[in-house]
């Protein structure tokens, strides 16, 4: 099962922004305010995903896809519920390539990292293949009908 959420994953990242292997997205940010998030994405290095409110939930999946994902209000509205239930953080940010991804190389922060316990804790910097998160997105997106095939594209 992980192995299934690990190819889901790699498409999610190779869908996120079209370029660079998904060994650029190394790791993600959960354990900041909104706000922090919002400003760390500045830097080009980390994706926001506002998964908060459903016109939220909307503007990041039409973000994410290129405008491919349109979410109807029904579908924003059941995502958000089905999100929340899993106790998931409602928004957080994708590193892409903070972790040494960007300069060629596979990211290496979370590779060397002995407390592989820490990897997927939802505390700080997770580790992407480990994070719990993106089959929370998955299990929400086919609850609630939504087609995130464009994300393969």
């Amino acid at each position: 099962m992980k192995h299934r959420f690990a190819i889901g994953v790699a498409v999610l990242a190779l869908g996120l922004v079209g370029v660079g292997s998904a060994a650029a997205f190394d790791c993600i940010r959960v354990s900041s305010s909104l706000q922090g998030l919002k400003n760390s994405t500045k830097s080009g290095n980390w994706l926001l995903f506002d998964l908060s409110t459903a016109q939220a939930a909307t503007d990041t999946f039409a973000g994410i896809s290129g405008g491919a994902i349109q979410l109807t209000p029904q579908q924003a509205s059941c995502f958000v519920g089905a999100y929340a239930a899993t106790g998931q953080p409602r928004f957080w940010a994708l590193g892409i390539g903070v972790a040494g991804g960007e300069h060629g190389g596979p990211g290496v922060l979370a590779g060397h990292n002995k407390n592989t316990r820490l990897f997927g804790n939802n505390k700080g910097i997770d580790h992407f293949e480990d994070s719990p998160i993106i089959p929370a997105v998955f299990g929400a997106a086919e609850t609630c009908g939504i087609d995130l095939s464009a994300l393969e594209e």
